[in-house]
């Protein structure tokens, strides 16, 4: 059996039975003793060492002056430990050598450093600035699996689990293709103007895409919870395939107006194989 992370907090936490006693806080308990899942969703792994350190510190019942002085001691220990680490993860060269191992451990998958990006695959890594999220995203805006853990092991495999993810996202570019014309078919019904936005289309397709189960028998039960990034990858897909005739669309780039500001309505296309570039596009419009 491994050895207690907080040894003295642990014993406290079965001595004063506080599982039960506390239940409405029970996950983040449990992800202090390192049980449960690590918050990234997607990923079937207990608790990252730093997600448990930053759970504990932050968790006020155990804070309270009642708590034995051991128990106090030990909480501000790993404080100031978890304050240490936080600030070398904010450090671009930390992230870069944490980006740079995951990818070694990667043999079998094509990587590299391209345009200040990170990619392994058809999947770009990318960090928040902080250094204590990462995400494995189609290109460098669209997560398929996010609030990853900085810890390789966790990066590693969450590349393997965004990889099955696709695969079940992904649908055949002949089945798109009328799911883009449902969606954009619903963006068009409530555009205000004449011009249909890209990413009202990228909205719409939260319906649109739903499994055949759910189109069978519309009912809550079988609505998916699909990722952002499922339009964006069968759309990609979609543009690459032959063999089949695609209803004619037709994407507009956005100006510079359009595409900076924060109200900025624009939707990112990868621009190389990578997806390390990008342009911003505005407008989908259908040939009649």
């Amino acid at each position: 059996m491994p050895e207690p992370l907080f040894p003295e907090v642990e014993q406290y936490i079965a001595d004063t039975d506080m599982l039960n006693k506390l239940k409405g806080n029970q996950a983040q308990l449990y992800r202090i003793l390192g049980q449960g899942k690590t918050k990234s969703k997607e990923l079937d792994m207990p608790p990252a060492e730093i997600e448990r350190k930053m759970e504990l510190v932050a968790f006020k019942p155990l804070k309270n002056k009642d708590a034995p002085l051991n128990v106090r001691k030990e909480i501000d220990a790993v404080k100031q430990s978890l304050d240490s680490e936080l600030a070398t993860l904010k450090k671009r060269d930390v992230q870069k050598r944490l980006a740079n191992q995951t990818l070694r451990s990667l043999t079998e998958v094509k990587s590299g450093n391209k345009d200040n990006c990170f990619f392994a695959g058809r999947l770009i890594l990318v960090v928040d600035k902080a250094g204590g999220n990462w995400s494995w995203c189609l290109t460098p805006h669209y997560p398929i699996i996010a609030k990853i853990p900085p810890d390789p092991e966790y990066i590693a495999k969450s590349y393997y689990e965004a990889e099955k993810l696709l695969g079940k996202i992904i649908m055949p570019a002949e089945i798109f293709d009328v799911r883009l014309n449902l969606a954009w078919m619903l963006a068009r019904r409530f555009s205000l103007g004449e011009n249909v936005l890209i990413i009202d289309v990228a909205r719409m397709y939260k319906v649109a895409g739903q499994p055949e189960k759910f189109w069978n028998t519309p009912k809550k039960g079988n609505f998916v919870d699909l990722p952002d990034a499922a339009f964006i990858a069968n759309l990609i897909n979609w543009r690459r395939q032959s063999g089949f005739e695609k209803t004619d669309f037709k994407l507009a780039q956005a100006t510079v107006h359009q595409a900076l500001g924060p109200k900025a309505k624009v939707f990112y296309m990868p621009s190389n194989s990578e997806g390390t570039q990008t342009r911003p596009v505005v407008y989908i419009t259908k040939r009649s």
